[in-house]
């Protein structure tokens, strides 16, 4: 779609980011010219996608991680099972199930949207995405933020201990955007610089930014005419 080739450029441009915006949309079929044969979590999709400019679909049968397919709505598992699995080895995040579960109860819950969920380049993308990635330094990320906020804003809430592949659940249960500072696993796996992290958003949330650039401060309204 031109529309979204334009958009993605100008953002790319506007904030000199080093990597172009990915876009996630879920649907009920696989994407026939996305690339299914891989066996990967999410946060690998996303890391193969950034590296080769690729279009992934993932499902229940090929997302390898069992966080990014209860987060991604492709396979949700009881909050007890997570809370357990979240409380032992290497992944362990909270003191006990316990804990974990009592934490797990206040953040958003996934929702089945799709059987499928498709990852790739928004560039590519030929239908409208549900969320939209940017990978960014903490710089970019409060340039991008100020643009969304000039039609008007509300707060919204960071949750702590959050992986790459909640942010999905949480952009789709605020409806508003969402800074994921990449958990140390994922950080250490996917090889991330320290500064790097990510900002995700409806759709809705990126144009918006898209149409305030020549509006506002933090685009290119000129201040000193």
């Amino acid at each position: 779609m031109y529309r979204l080739r334009t958009e993605a450029k100008q953002i790319t441009d506007l904030l000199g980011l080093e990597e172009q915006p990915i876009a996630a949309k879920f649907s009920a079929h696989a994407n026939r010219d996305a690339d299914s044969a891989k066996k990967l979590s999410i946060c690998e999709a996303l890391n193969i996608v950034r590296s080769e400019n690729v279009v992934l679909s993932l499902s229940k049968e090929n997302c390898s991680c069992f966080g990014g397919r209860h987060f991604a709505g492709l396979e949700i598992i009881t909050l007890k099972t997570f809370a357990k699995l979240l409380s032992t080895g290497g992944h362990k995040v909270y003191e006990s199930p316990e804990t974990a579960l009592s934490s797990l109860r206040k953040y958003p819950q996934p929702v089945k949207r799709g059987n499928f969920l498709t990852l790739g380049p928004l560039e590519k993308f030929e239908t409208d995405p549900d969320v939209v990635f940017l990978f960014v330094n903490p710089a970019e990320a409060e340039r991008m933020l100020g643009l969304i906020s000039l039609e008007g804003v509300e707060p919204f809430m960071y949750y702590p201990a959050s992986n790459i592949c909640s942010t999905i659940t949480n952009v789709f249960a605020k409806d508003k955007p969402e800074i994921n500072l990449v958990a140390a696993f994922e950080r250490k796996a996917g090889k991330w610089s320290p500064n790097e992290m990510i900002l995700a958003m409806p759709l809705k949330d990126f144009e918006k930014a898209v149409r305030s650039i020549p509006r506002s401060g933090y685009g290119t309204l000129r201040t000193d005419q």
